[in-house]
């Protein structure tokens, strides 16, 4: 029940001593029961009440509490002489705007009693309202207003409780669809059925359908298919046998059925993906989610992400045949390296994918929301450590490729160059000021922690991040957004600020404009937002340009 969107209007209370058996009407004096939208509030004050409603019986216990709609009838009776009921008697209204509108048939809790906590039920009514048979015409304006505020609170008790009934049991269907998820992994090979798995949860076929896609992702049905394939993966991989038997081992018993649904999730019929792994040399690699990745020795057909991969896998001399390159092409300094590269989107579209036949996926990143297990049935997905560093990333990408030595010379060459621009730049910056840098989008402003040019200046330049920024970086963070007025917070000795080529031509056009804010002109630098990757391409060629940044051209 939503309490905000309805108003309540209080017509009677009272508290009565419960006889052997007595009517619900003889106690209503003064309402007129021909009101179709009068609804009635039973608190069971003691135990040992039992309730009729429209001839159904329920036990009460002391604090039970019971909504009887307007369409209901109801008798009490009790053993004990001296029990007790609190009833209140009141109208509802739907609120729109300005106007109320009258609920005949208001819907209200669902299911009853509530059986609520009687210390806080006799807090709330309190001693003030406990005489017997008080209207609202007999009552005070302040009277009648605290018995309107006790009504509202104990409706807001019982909600609150129905709330909590829907979260656990919301739980309880969660553990048992897992539970399900669970059987199907283990019991593939069997003639699996919709039904039969909500027979096992409890549910009926569609709730069970709903609550296993928002668990999974997939549909039931889907999900067991995905788990047979990647099975199938398995055994094709190191066997010969007869597609008619693997089917069966797996659980179809249509071998054509099965190399559709195979041929489907994975761009090869199950005897071409045999063919290509038996031929194909493999050793084993431990992603960053610890998951053991049987990897193609001399795998040419490389799908990436692209952020923290592509510029490795090239400056190792290794094209990728796909990556997400949509809003890359035109945002990086080797853009012209990336013109034989299908583009698989913003991230990753396992249906590009698929179309492309990779040998392996390589990833900088992965969210929850991802089908990783989607991925892995297209070939061999490697999740990269999202928290290592340049040197980190070039080595693990290139041991994965047997290019290790290449990894190291680039390294060695790299450094080598940062020691000669750090000497040309002597005169002109001390290693160790404090440096920040932001990325100016529009309007918007971002701080960056560790990534980008920020990791250019921490990691080789000998710039240090200021307290506030190394705070940030601390917890993880790669970059914030911030208010254009919060930027002296994070200001350093030193700050460099990050633009789209047409929004530093205003600034060259407005000088005013480039102190932003209180930030020191002199040691404000600014550059173009293309200089703002981790990459090592672009980590080598920012170290040309760096002289000219720090003498305020414009880059």
């Amino acid at each position: 029940m939503n309490l905000t969107s309805l108003y309540i209007r209080l017509q009677h209370y009272d508290r009565f001593q419960v006889d052997r058996i007595m009517s619900a009407t003889s106690h209503n004096e003064g309402i007129n029961n021909h009101e179709t939208n009068l609804c009635t509030l039973l608190i069971a004050l003691s135990p040992a009440i039992r309730l009729y409603v429209d001839k159904m019986a329920i036990d009460l216990r002391q604090g039970s509490c019971t909504l009887i709609l307007p369409i209901q009838s109801y008798t009490v009776e009790s053993s004990n002489k001296e029990a007790q009921l609190a009833r209140f008697t009141f109208e509802i209204f739907e609120v729109e705007g300005m106007t109320l509108n009258r609920i005949a048939h208001p819907p209200l809790l669902h299911g009853y009693p509530y059986h609520l906590l009687f210390s806080q039920v006799k807090q709330v009514l309190g001693n003030e309202a406990s005489n017997n048979n008080q209207f609202c015409s007999s009552l005070s304006a302040l009277e009648m207003a605290m018995l309107q505020g006790r009504l509202q609170q104990i409706l807001a008790m019982m909600v609150q409780l129905d709330e909590q009934a829907n979260q656990l049991q919301h739980e309880e269907k969660t553990k048992l669809v897992q539970q399900t998820v669970q059987y199907i992994e283990q019991h593939y090979d069997e003639d699996l059925t919709v039904e039969q798995l909500a027979n096992m949860a409890g549910m009926v076929r569609w709730q069970y359908s709903q609550k296993f896609k928002i668990l999974t992702g997939k549909k039931p049905t889907d999900y067991l298919t995905h788990v047979r394939i990647n099975q199938a993966k398995k055994i094709l991989s190191n066997s010969t046998e007869p597609l008619r038997k693997i089917a069966r081992q797996i659980g179809f018993k249509d071998e054509y059925y099965f190399s559709r649904c195979f041929h489907k999730l994975t761009g090869n019929t199950p005897r071409e993906y045999a063919n290509i792994q038996l031929h194909t040399p493999e050793r084993t690699v431990i992603d960053s989610f610890g998951r053991k990745i049987h990897v193609p020795k001399d795998a040419t057909r490389i799908v990436t992400d692209g952020k923290f991969t592509l510029g490795e896998l090239l400056v190792l001399g290794i094209p990728p045949i796909g990556a997400a390159i949509s809003i890359m092409k035109d945002n990086v300094v080797y853009h012209n390296k990336l013109r034989n590269i299908h583009s698989i989107g913003h991230w990753v579209d396992p249906d590009k994918i698929a179309q492309l036949q990779p040998e392996l996926l390589l990833l900088s990143y992965f969210h929850p929301e991802h089908d990783l297990q989607k991925l892995d049935a297209i070939a061999p997905t490697i999740i990269l450590n999202s928290k290592f560093s340049l040197f980190e990333r070039l080595r693990y990408i290139a041991k994965l490729f047997e290019r290790s030595k290449a990894a190291e010379k680039w390294i060695s060459t790299y450094e080598n160059k940062v020691r000669l621009v750090r000497r040309q730049l002597a005169d002109v910056y001390v290693a160790g000021e404090t440096a920040t840098v932001y990325l100016k989008l529009d309007t918007k402003y971002y701080v960056m922690c560790q990534t980008g040019l920020a990791a250019s200046l921490y990691e080789s330049l000998g710039f240090r991040p200021t307290p506030k920024v190394m705070q940030l970086i601390e917890q993880g963070q790669a970059w914030i957004e911030i208010q254009q007025h919060q930027i002296n917070h994070y200001a350093g000795e030193r700050n460099f600020i990050l633009a789209s080529p047409q929004e530093l031509q205003t600034i060259a056009h407005c000088p005013q404009i480039a102190t932003l804010a209180d930030l020191t002109p002199s040691k404000t630098h600014f550059v173009d937002f293309i200089w703002n990757h981790c990459d090592p391409i672009t980590r080598e060629r920012l170290l040309e340009i760096l002289p000219y940044i720090f003498k305020k051209k414009m880059m």
